[in-house]
């Protein structure tokens, strides 16, 4: 009977260590099973979802206009000088007179001229007696054919000086060879005139032309057709390229082009003037915001989005100003390209974006104002 009671005691001790245990590891399951939902609540609240603004990527006709400087002239000029060193003797217009072809604008003193043209004539004449007398003495055997031949010679050059001088008594009355307006005055009645001196400047303003100084790195991209635009205290008119120097300027290394000028431009002669020249024209390019381009070392990135997942993709660009850039690879038309809140981003990352806005379809004009 003792041993009976000793048993059921074990059993019992037994059943209740068991009992233990299984209330315990019930514990400890519930224990761990709230540590995992915790753990998974806990990731789903790490998973960052970043706001961002896109906007679907289209092509732009990309237009490079570079301004460049210089001063307006007249295409077509008249500086009127004298042959001879004379005396003037009268001054028949001023500066800004109007002209035209064939008008006398100076005279000169005509005394000695006169003079000069009856001594001339006189010597032409005694030249010819001098010919025709030793002619007949050749016939008659008296001299010879040489002595004959030089007085032949002497004659003709006498005519050729009393013709020489008559022209130049047809000189004293200087006119303009073209319709403009006079320029300069360089004399004064009763001045002395220098002989290939200017002394009066004819402009026509309605050949204007301008001289623009442009740097090496354009010169090649200009041509006569290159489209050109004038600009004078906000006046702008269209030019037209005429001349291109394919040798720099010393000491500036600047290259000469000569734009025509419209003719009812108004522009003055020695205006300062400003020329855009067209140095680019690309069609159909993607062109985007400077500003959201990732630089790291030589490489450029930027981000676009994949549904709901930023996407980092290389890119390689060209042009770039005014805030914009043509990209040269990497981007194609269509793509969802983001365009704020990209420097927080990572490849991969959650983003919740508004309805994309359609990429630029126009024409850019940028302009970069050099001065030569």
């Amino acid at each position: 009977m003792l041993k009976f009671l000793k048993g059921i005691r074990v059993l019992l001790w037994v059943a209740g260590i068991i009992g233990l245990g299984f209330l315990v590891s019930s514990q400890v399951v519930a224990k761990l099973n709230q540590a995992e939902a915790n753990l998974r609540s806990l990731e789903q609240e790490q998973i960052i979802t970043y706001p961002v603004e896109t906007e679907i990527i289209g092509v732009s006709d990309w237009e490079t206009w570079r301004s460049y400087y210089g001063q307006s002239k007249s295409a077509h000029t008249q500086n009127i000088t004298t042959y001879e060193r004379e005396i003037v003797k009268s001054v028949l217009v001023d500066i800004g007179s109007r002209v035209k072809a064939g008008q006398t604008v100076i005279t000169l003193q005509v005394a000695d001229r006169d003079t000069k043209v009856q001594a001339g004539q006189t010597a032409y004449e005694e030249a010819k007696l001098n010919y025709n007398r030793l002619r007949q003495l050749n016939a008659k055997g008296g001299i010879s054919k040489s002595e004959v031949d030089s007085a032949y010679s002497a004659m003709k050059n006498a005519e050729a000086q009393m013709k020489s001088t008559q022209t130049t008594l047809q000189r004293t009355s200087l006119k303009a060879s073209i319709n403009g307006i006079v320029s300069a005055r360089n004399v004064e009645p009763g001045e002395i005139a220098e002989a290939g001196v200017a002394l009066i400047s004819i402009v026509d303003p309605g050949s204007m032309e301008a001289e623009l100084m442009v740097s090496k790195k354009d010169i090649s991209r200009i041509n006569k057709n290159t489209p050109v635009e004038i600009y004078v205290d906000g006046n702008q008119s269209k030019g037209i390229v005429k001349r291109i120097s394919p040798e720099a300027q010393a000491g500036s290394g600047l290259y000469p082009v000569v734009v025509g000028l419209s003719a009812n431009s108004g522009i003055l002669p020695g205006t300062y003037v400003e020329g855009r020249f067209m140095v680019n024209n690309l069609k159909n390019v993607v062109v985007i915001p400077s500003n959201v381009v990732m630089y790291r070392g030589n490489n450029q990135s930027v981000y676009l989005a994949e549904g709901d997942t930023a996407k980092q993709v290389t890119i390689t660009t060209g042009e770039g100003r005014n805030g914009q850039v043509v990209v040269t690879s990497g981007l194609k038309v269509g793509d969802i390209l983001i365009t704020s809140g990209n420097r927080v981003l990572y490849d991969g990352a959650k983003i919740s974006r508004a309805v994309e806005m359609a990429g630029h379809n126009n024409n850019l004009n940028i302009n970069n104002s050099d001065e030569g």
